[in-house]
């Protein structure tokens, strides 16, 4: 298959629509996420956010293969939470990308310890020019969700990867035909969210070779437990804050249903550009 011909959708955001929302909503993230906003990983069940994050990026690391030395590019990096681990801690070089100028001055901000094996750019990663045969690993955790073209854009990076680098996209997966997966687009700005196998599908499509595919579930819900039980102590807050923050809780409400019912996935996919 060369890649995707889906026809396409008509949104009512754009890309600068989702860098504004991760400028508004940073406070928001920081609050009941903390610098790594993304998912946790729940072994035991015991673990606190910042623990099963740790744990996330650490499963994701290994499954990606990461090393010392390696070149990475971590497109979508927030507040630079896995920018500073991989970097610091893995002892890789590590390009950020981030759509957001308020993430952009918290990941500089987190990571100026480490000047000369990190960078910064603000930019679109769809629009973005990636070097051919530059990045050992381009990794993509939670941010393909945003993306209005993932076809187009694992064309792009496949071209990026030198040869036998790698691709590591962890992502909410599931199907847009579920009227909740659709909601959880609208509300956290995602023109589609794929299923699995799309993932796989168009990766292949690229030349990649997927070497790890895996879907979570029981494993990252949490998360989003964690989060509703803070916003509810803070609910006075959202009486004074504009009707956006009231959406978002709702979103929160839908991941956990989705988590728990089957409707959503945690996807960790890794492939291998081969020769």
């Amino acid at each position: 298959m060369q890649g995707s011909t889906k026809p396409s959708r008509t949104h009512s955001f754009s890309s600068r629509d989702i860098g504004e929302h991760y400028d508004q909503f940073a406070w928001a993230y920081r609050r009941y996420w903390g610098d790594h906003i993304h998912h946790g990983l729940f072994l035991s069940g015991e673990e606190d956010s910042g623990q099963s994050q740790r744990l996330m990026l650490q499963h994701c690391a290994s499954r990606a293969g990461v090393q010392a030395g390696i070149m990475v590019a971590d497109v979508g990096c927030g507040h630079g939470g896995t920018v500073n681990l991989l970097a610091g801690e893995y002892g890789c070089s590590v390009l950020g990308l981030t759509i957001s100028e308020t993430q952009l001055r918290l990941a500089r901000k987190a990571c100026e310890s480490l000047n000369g094996k990190v960078r910064f750019e603000l930019a679109d990663a769809e629009a973005y020019d990636f070097r051919p045969a530059s990045f050992d690993l381009i990794w993509n955790m939670e941010s393909t969700e945003h993306f209005f073209d993932k076809p187009a854009y694992l064309r792009k990076i496949a071209g990026a990867l030198k040869p036998g680098g790698r691709l590591m996209v962890a992502a909410w997966s599931g199907s847009m035909k579920d009227a909740l997966v659709q909601e959880v687009a609208r509300i956290f700005l995602c023109p589609e969210l794929w299923t699995p196998e799309e993932y796989a599908r168009e990766i292949e499509a690229t030349g990649l070779k997927i070497s790890s595919r895996e879907e979570l579930a029981d494993e990252v819900v949490r998360t989003w437990d964690i989060s509703a039980q803070q916003i509810h102590k803070s609910r006075w807050m959202l009486s004074i804050l504009p009707a956006a923050f009231t959406e978002f809780t709702k979103g929160i409400e839908l991941m956990r249903e989705g988590y728990r019912n089957g409707q959503l996935k945690y996807s960790i996919i890794v492939a291998n550009k081969i020769g």
